[in-house]
């Protein structure tokens, strides 16, 4: 029994657009029309991966099959690794790895050229029903999805939405694409455990406070939004002082203009040993970990070093005199003596399991405020 796109697109979740073509459609992270305010290719890029997106059907079928096309992203520092894909009931998880569909190599100019592959077929099996129930499929993490089309041996019909809608804005410690599993990053875990409906805005290598994500954020449904900031403007040595302070106020400005009384948590950076006290940008090590670019910073110029992002988010925080902002101090979701970072930067799954559950009693407390 195949499903037309309209009813897929309706079982849809953790996505702000979707891209209909003559192929199939596409979850976006992003709103479409942010494209043209795009310096580069990198945000695009990460914003079409599916992190966090669900196909939530009712449906009493034994099996789904999913016909897609995956994009991953690849460089000659990080050639492609495999992607997951998962269903989920109440009576247990069903998973699917792949290795195949489109790669995008990016050169050093954050350019890419697509390399085509195979589309997939993902057969996935789940637990014999009584009944409908709700199925869950965590598209990958780390690559973008077009679905062509999905089949099922029974009929299958779009979910209702979880519970409260949570936007999360972050960087790849967020959106979790170092890791193996789509379950995995910490914002979908805490997502799953508060029954909660998760956009997670997290896109590797750009949390750079740019206003037509905050933009998108104001104008998308939320009833509460989490915004975590400075690992990657350190990372890029992307701002200073002078310029930070105020893209971080137009940035909560412009979220604040669509959600005028929703909680808003401010979350600063998260444990990197190599930049909590040196610039950017960031390279590798000689030991293939996140090493730092030091240089001297005389009283005045502003350069950023975690600790420095962190004294100003915290002013930012305080002057804006907003009851419904609330500052987290990310050191106490990681720490620096927390470990769990192989590469000095990007949390393991332990980590963001330590991270999850740090902030989970947060989130339900602001929540319930």
């Amino acid at each position: 029994m195949q499903h037309e796109l309209d009813d897929i697109a309706a079982a849809l979740s953790g996505h702000l657009d979707t891209e209909v073509t003559a192929a199939g459609i596409a979850p976006l992270r992003l709103p479409a029309w942010t494209r043209s305010r795009h310096a580069d290719g990198g945000i695009d890029r990460m914003s079409a991966q599916t992190s966090g997106v669900r196909l939530r059907v009712l449906t009493a079928a034994r099996e789904l099959r999913l016909h897609a096309t995956f994009t991953r992203t690849a460089s000659a520092a990080h050639p492609p690794r495999s992607i997951a894909l998962v269903a989920s009931t109440s009576a247990g998880a069903h998973r699917v790895d792949l290795d195949e569909g489109d790669i995008l190599r990016e050169d050093r100019d954050r350019s890419a050229v697509r390399e085509a592959g195979a589309a997939s077929e993902v057969r996935l099996v789940l637990d014999d029903p009584a009944g409908d129930r709700l199925v869950t499929i965590h598209l990958p993490h780390a690559a973008a999805t077009l679905i062509h089309r999905l089949e099922a041996d029974a009929p299958l019909r779009p979910a209702p939405a979880d519970g409260l809608r949570w936007i999360h804005y972050g960087s790849s410690i967020s959106h979790g694409s170092d890791l193996d599993d789509p379950r995995g990053p910490w914002p979908h875990q805490v997502a799953a455990r508060l029954d909660l409906d998760l956009v997670n805005m997290g896109f590797a290598g750009n949390a750079m406070l740019d206003g037509f994500v905050a933009r998108a954020i104001g104008a998308a449904a939320a009833d509460l939004v989490s915004v975590k900031v400075g690992i990657n403007l350190v990372n890029g040595d992307a701002m200073r002082a002078r310029t930070f302070v105020p893209a971080l106020h137009e940035f909560l400005d412009l979220i604040r203009e669509g959600h005028p009384d929703a909680p808003v948590a401010l979350i600063t950076a998260l444990a990197c040993p190599a930049h909590e006290d040196a610039t950017g940008p960031t390279r590798p090590g000689p030991d293939g970990r996140a090493a730092a670019t030091p240089r001297p910073v005389p009283v005045g110029d502003g350069s950023l070093t975690l600790r420095r992002t962190r004294s100003l988010v915290a002013q930012v925080a305080a002057a804006r005199q907003d009851p419904a902002l609330h500052l987290v101090d990310g050191l106490t979701l990681l720490g620096v003596n927390d470990g769990h970072l192989p590469d000095g930067l990007h949390p393991d799954q332990g980590g963001h399991d330590l991270i999850a559950a740090r902030i989970a009693p947060i989130v339900a407390g602001l929540l319930e405020r």
